[in-house]
């Protein structure tokens, strides 16, 4: 019974944390998707068109011109976001190695040591919602301190760049 109980205790924690780590999913993509329209009514309101309007051709070098402006890896706060978001990075592997050790060290003392040990494998819940808790508060401060997510200029170059590559007839008309 005991080794019943025992994998009830690491199937039900690692069970739990993929739960966590999907609803912590979802709420990084409406995360995203809140940035992405506060930053396309910004560059709405800078160029005095609608939201809708911003996709016209017409609008394209404008709208490349605002990006380019706006999230250049020239301005301070840019490269502060850009470090934050390679911290964050970190950060979140941090705590997957370390999440992965404590389920090893479970798992190997639940065998060599007694099934009571089992019991600790929730420890991967509590770290994963420390690391999130942290990130979130570090990422919010990120925010405060630079007006930018973390990564998220880089991550705008990065689109730019990929949509001049795909687009470039629109930006010079006498490229072929």
């Amino acid at each position: 019974m005991d080794i019943l109980i025992a994998i009830g205790h690491i199937l039900g924690s690692i069970i739990c944390l993929l739960v966590f780590g999907f609803v912590v999913l979802l709420i990084g993509g409406w995360e995203t998707d809140k940035v992405q329209k506060q930053v396309a009514e910004e560059a709405s309101v800078a160029l005095g068109v609608s939201v809708e309007d911003l996709d016209k051709e017409e609008n394209a070098r404008k709208l490349l011109k605002l990006s380019s402006d706006k999230f250049s890896s020239e301005l301070f706060k840019n490269r502060l976001s850009d470090l934050c978001g390679l911290i964050r990075t970190v950060w979140g592997w941090l705590s997957n190695i370390i999440q992965a050790i404590v389920l090893i060290a479970v798992l190997w003392y639940t065998v060599t040591d007694g099934t009571e040990n089992a019991v600790y494998a929730w420890f991967l819940l509590g770290i994963s919602i420390l690391s999130w808790l942290i990130s979130v508060i570090f990422s919010l401060m990120c925010k405060l301190v630079t007006g930018r997510y973390p990564g998220q200029a880089k991550a705008a170059r990065k689109v730019a760049a990929e949509w001049v590559k795909n687009n470039s007839e629109l930006i010079d008309p006498t490229h072929e």
